[in-house]
């Protein structure tokens, strides 16, 4: 995997300040931005390269695979609610729905460390380390 230049954490912190802000069009962009730094995160931490509109299936599907099915669902949670945000003009998205999502992106951010330290810890020990 290459490494990123970017951090998806920066967007989670932008939907939360946006979320704070108060009135629907910073709700529908902090949903968006929730969505978006919680995928690519998750998109990251599976190693997954792909960075076409297949990524957000891909991605889902792995982590039902990997036995994170609670994981799969937020994402898909969290994408409807984006979707819903960014097209449906004819619906009210609330600050209710606003912090829901910003829980969940929360929560997914959580589970998605828990699961980047575990590989980490399970990664291959260097072989050029001198023990003493």
């Amino acid at each position: 995997m290459q490494k990123q230049l970017f951090n998806p954490e920066e967007v989670l912190q932008v939907a939360a300040h946006l979320s704070t802000r108060g009135g629907e069009a910073y709700d529908r962009s902090a949903i968006s931005r929730a969505y978006y730094g919680a995928f690519l995160m998750a998109r990251n931490v599976a190693g997954i390269e792909d960075e076409t509109s297949r990524s957000h299936r891909i991605t889902r599907a792995h982590y039902v695979a990997l036995g994170e099915k609670d994981i799969a669902d937020d994402l898909w949670t969290l994408r409807d609610e984006r979707n819903r945000a960014d097209y449906e003009t004819r619906i009210r998205v609330t600050p209710a729905r606003c912090l829901q999502a910003m829980k969940i992106s929360l929560r997914l951010r959580s589970a998605l460390k828990v699961i980047a330290g575990r590989d980490n810890y399970r990664a291959p020990v260097s072989t050029d380390v001198v023990s003493s």
